[in-house]
């Protein structure tokens, strides 16, 4: 292992005074690649936000390190459910990706060259330049989810976190979305929510069964 990216020590974390995981413990490492899988309502999601600090802790806590002292935050890339994103939204698929940069910049400034190079980069790199003035709304499933994980990865994040990326998109779209996040993978920790059992079992380096609590950790190594 290399070093420690992420402590959970004893995490509980709900919504509205109610539970909905408790007592869970692991830690991520920089070159970690997790499953999280387990039953609908196992607060998998809710696990993903706590630890991205979109929630707080209702006890234990979250810590986080670079080269190994404890810091305020990492940079982390994200890409939410499906059904969470607005896909009318009269945006189009270069602006899309160029807000995933939107903390690197200050409030109301124009993005920078350097920045636009970014996306560029992203959007070169997750093969969407034929798409990248269309409005997100025309896109198929497939395509808003590679717009989406653009998104997430145009910051060169120290984390990604990506819950189920597989969901509502074809076999063909599927299969290629799952070679681009392994080869992330190579680049930064990747800690991804599936359904797809099968994929998770055969080619992530850890998997995570969760079920309100870490109900079981397999460690399967190189």
């Amino acid at each position: 292992m290399t070093d420690k990216l992420i402590r959970i020590h004893s995490l509980s974390a709900g919504y509205d005074g109610r539970r909905q995981i408790h007592d869970i413990s692991f830690d991520v490492y920089c070159d970690d690649f997790i499953g999280i899988i387990g039953p609908n309502g196992g607060g998998k999601t809710t696990l993903l936000r706590a630890l991205l600090g979109l929630i707080p802790p209702m006890s234990g806590s979250v810590e986080y390190f670079r080269k190994g002292q404890l810091v305020d935050h990492l940079r982390t890339g994200y890409l939410p459910q499906y059904s969470a994103i607005d896909k009318h939204f009269p945006i189009s698929v270069y602006e899309t990706v160029l807000s995933g940069l939107n903390s690197r910049k200050f409030m109301f400034r124009r993005f920078d060259s350097t920045q636009h190079a970014m996306a560029e980069h992203a959007i070169s790199r997750l093969q969407l330049n034929d798409v990248r003035q269309r409005p997100i709304s025309a896109l198929s499933g497939g395509e808003l989810q590679r717009v989406l994980l653009a998104r997430a990865v145009v910051c060169s994040p120290e984390l990604l976190v990506l819950d189920e990326p597989d969901t509502y998109i074809d076999r063909h779209y599927k299969h290629q979305m799952y070679d681009m996040i392994e080869s992330l993978a190579a680049e930064c920790a990747v800690i991804m929510v599936s359904h797809d059992t099968e994929y998770v079992n055969s080619r992530v380096r850890r998997v995570l069964y969760v079920d309100e609590t870490l109900v079981e950790e397999n460690n399967k190594g190189e």
